[in-house]
């Protein structure tokens, strides 16, 4: 991002659309720290702007206080741009951690109530995991039935099985225990700051990635690199970081790391 842009960013608090977007672009590149530092005068001249509140939960490094904050935009502003984007990350969060039950109150919302968002499909499938996880059977029926009919042309790839009975899964974005070598990763950012690397292992861990940091040397300068770990194959990786990069607005690079 060229100087200029970040200098009009952290000295410009007055808000707008392209603003907010601005922000978010500084985020997603890197440059939490200019975000956080205007985020009490934007709070304090915003306080119930949403697009703030979703800022200020995109920047909250601990994981259970920015959960708190989503579901805060979600009771408050339940119609406002990003709480589509709000209850996809909560969903995840606990999806994540094992939680099936409460993923599932969340992730069912976003199909329900945001049938525009680019999430539908996403949700989707994370819920009827949830259901299988738990044995709901009845429940991933009902509803696999139900979001056919309202997205007949979205779920062609959501397999029957998942509601036909329950039985142990294997999430797809958590590592599984293999002899089969795995020599790809997606490097996600690198930074010379940690926290800057600690937040976005952060961000990326929200949405049910394994994320490591690895300490590596460019042109002389000790950097924190963030990356999603392991694939068998570049083409796995890649198509990971296209998810990534849908998902969190960031660019990624494959690499081959035995």
């Amino acid at each position: 991002m060229k100087k200029g842009i970040l200098w009009f960013a952290i000295w410009c608090t007055c808000l707008s659309a392209q603003n907010i977007d601005m922000y978010l672009s500084l985020i997603h590149e890197g440059h939490m720290d200019a975000v956080v530092e205007q985020l009490p005068e934007l709070m304090s001249k915003y306080p119930n702007n949403p697009d703030v509140w979703y800022v200020k939960a995109l920047t909250t490094r601990n994981g259970n206080v920015a959960i708190e904050q989503y579901q805060a935009i979600l009771k408050k502003f339940p119609e406002s741009k990003f709480a589509h984007e709000s209850a996809m990350k909560v969903g995840e969060y606990y999806f994540a951690r094992g939680l099936y039950s409460q993923a599932a109150r969340h992730l069912r919302r976003v199909p329900l109530k945001y049938s525009d968002s680019h999430h539908v499909q996403r949700a989707i499938d994370l819920l009827m995991n949830s259901y299988d996880a738990t044995g709901e059977s009845d429940s991933a029926r009902y509803w696999l039935g139900y979001f056919k009919n309202v997205y007949p042309n979205l779920l062609g790839d959501v397999k029957e099985n998942l509601a036909q009975k329950p039985k142990k899964i294997s999430v797809k974005m958590l590592p599984q225990k293999t002899s089969v070598p795995k020599p790809y990763v997606v490097q996600i950012g690198a930074f010379g700051s940690i926290s800057n690397a600690e937040r976005l292992h952060l961000q990326a861990s929200q949405v049910g990635y394994q994320v490591e940091i690895h300490t590596v040397q460019s042109n002389g300068n000790e950097l924190n690199a963030v990356r999603i770990v392991r694939y068998i194959s570049k083409k796995q990786a890649q198509k990971v970081g296209e998810e990534i990069k849908r998902k969190l607005g960031i660019d990624y690079r494959v690499l081959y790391r035995p």
